[in-house]
């Protein structure tokens, strides 16, 4: 049966890291009761398999579309799609704010609503990874956020390491294959790139409590770009003071002690 202390050093302290306000036991059983259940991979995005195209429509914005369908909306009539989004917001001392995360100091108010407004397509589609984050369409299903390509990263180091890794293993996720590639993954403790993830397996990669017989724990073992001998550039951004002083109270250690890499 697998055990915490049996994950390579540096995954094991990912884990007490992020669920060290549960405690190191909470963190074992966790471990333990996952042999049983892998880690899931994304849900496919909706529609129908094909190249999809990003459409101008008549609400100024553009909507990604598949084999004719409208990816972000329901057909209300021909030509007419019908959208639906939910929007949300917090009230401050200030006025209305989107939400960023973060921690609510309990003077917050919030507020949402559901908007609804028809669509009509009103010229040709173009390549999704054209259109500006503001341009693009929030409706629909939330898979499709990340359906849209990534913009170009901000340095060009990593954006050139993105172009190998298009080249060599393709643009979409490399692990899920399932959406475009928006994130370059590295081992944080070598610097050494380990492919190309979509922003949902990017996000939950490093929770994979397993050892082997999971998704994501074989593209840990194995990773896809291993073979590019590929490095991410050095200076990442470390965790908050603060942050790192809260998990070493909760904890009774730091779980980082010894694998950080020097700045």
């Amino acid at each position: 049966m697998a055990s915490l202390g049996e994950l390579p050093p540096y995954r094991r302290a990912q884990l007490l890291w992020r669920w060290a306000h549960e405690g190191v036991a909470f963190v074992e059983r966790l471990v333990v009761d996952a042999v049983t259940e892998p880690c899931s991979l994304p849900s496919p995005p909706p529609g129908p398999p094909g190249r999809t195209v990003a459409v101008p429509g008549d609400d100024g914005r553009f909507h990604l579309e598949r084999a004719g369908l409208m990816l972000c909306g329901q057909v209300e009539a021909a030509g007419v799609w019908g959208h639906r989004q939910h929007c949300g917001w917090v009230e401050r001392g200030d006025g209305p704010q989107e939400w960023r995360g973060g921690r609510d100091d309990g003077t917050s108010v919030w507020g949402s609503l559901i908007v609804q407004w028809p669509v009509r397509a009103s010229g040709q589609g173009v390549d999704p990874g054209t259109v500006d984050r503001p341009g693009r369409c929030p409706g629909g299903a939330y898979e499709l956020m990340h359906l849209w390509p990534p913009r170009p990263a901000r340095t060009a180091s990593v954006r050139r390491l993105r172009a190998a890794l298009v080249d060599a293993l393709g643009p979409d996720c490399h692990l899920c294959g399932l959406y475009p590639g928006a994130m370059v993954d590295h081992d944080h403790q070598t610097g050494r790139v380990r492919g190309l993830l979509c922003a949902y397996c990017n996000r939950v990669l490093e929770e994979c409590p397993h050892l082997t017989d999971c998704p994501r724990a074989g593209y840990l073992l194995a990773p896809p770009a291993d073979a590019l001998n590929l490095m991410y550039p050095a200076g990442q951004r470390r965790p908050r003071e603060s942050t790192r002083l809260r998990v070493i109270e909760q904890l009774g250690f730091d779980p980082f002690e010894g694998l950080r890499p020097p700045s």
